[in-house]
């Protein structure tokens, strides 16, 4: 894919500019991404003065879910059909690999529920990472995540997939957290036949890739916004995350149109090194 693809426009309005609509404390953004032949155009309410990153997740879930949009129309226009359908949960048995940013968030979420759904939930967690513990797998993702073979991890995924272990918010093979599911899980969509889905290892699982994948941007940052390696967080291991990183951790130390502004730009950059257009979308499940 060749950068001229690509026209970001990320000039963002001083936060002290706020919008007559927008509530108090709050102060109206907005972006403007040209991707391919589409214009994707995106403001929001942002709050004022420093934040954590967790208050720019509804913009980059909405942002990439225009990214998967699309990948699904281009997809389209090679004839293929989206196969994702409510009620197929299969990719909801995958290692879902999510950022800090999204653990943190996740965990809001999770604290915030009534309490017999809270410590439900918090069971289904403690049995997923009691079964990827004894299998010896969680450390073994650990380890592969550092070294960087892909090969391994993508075996250790295949294993991951042969045990079986649901998603803690899947129920009824529905999502339950669908509004402020990972981006990850945004990503991922598929034009091949659903059954395939329940047997990744024959390779025959075709997805449709994002222009841009916003997942990777986003864990380049801690939990304060701050720049860090990429990590493996599994989200069935949200729990031993949480314990070892507190909140009182997190800073607030950026505004909303600095996190936005480097956010984009990194974006931008990695849309102009990205090898693939809008002609060449599909990818193994693999990739």
């Amino acid at each position: 894919m060749h950068g001229r693809r690509f026209c970001v426009d990320a000039t963002l309005p001083h936060m002290s500019d706020t919008n007559t609509a927008s509530p108090q404390g709050y102060g109206r953004a907005k972006f403007a991404l040209r991707v391919w032949e589409a214009n994707i155009a995106i403001e929001a309410d942002l709050p004022e003065g420093p934040v954590k990153p967790t208050a720019l997740l509804p913009v980059l879930q909405n942002l990439s879910d225009s990214m998967s949009d699309l990948a699904v129309l281009h997809a389209k226009r090679q004839g293929h059909v989206l196969s994702c359908r409510e009620g197929c949960g299969a990719c909801c048995r995958q290692a879902v690999p999510i950022t800090p940013v999204e653990a943190r968030a996740i965990a809001d979420w999770l604290d915030a529920q009534p309490e017999e759904r809270r410590t439900a939930l918090r069971e289904r967690f403690r049995q997923a990472a009691a079964q990827l513990e004894e299998a010896g797998i969680a450390q073994q993702i650990r380890t592969s995540a550092k070294s960087g073979d892909k090969d391994a991890m993508h075996a250790l995924g295949l294993r991951y997939f042969a045990l079986g272990v649901p998603c803690p918010f899947l129920e009824q093979e529905r999502c339950t957290i669908h509004e402020i599911r990972p981006l990850r899980c945004r990503e991922y969509l598929v034009v091949s036949p659903a059954e395939h889905c329940a047997h990744p290892e024959t390779k025959e699982i075709v997805g449709v890739k994002p222009p841009v994948m916003l997942s990777r941007i986003l864990g380049r940052w801690d939990t304060s916004g701050d720049p860090q390696a990429e990590e493996i967080i599994l989200l069935t291991m949200l729990d031993a995350w949480i314990r070892k990183h507190p909140k009182s951790e997190d800073r607030a130390h950026r505004t909303s149109p600095e996190l936005l502004q480097e956010f984009l730009g990194t974006f931008a950059r990695d849309a102009a090194a990205a090898k693939s257009g809008p002609d060449a979308l599909l990818k193994g499940a693999d990739e």
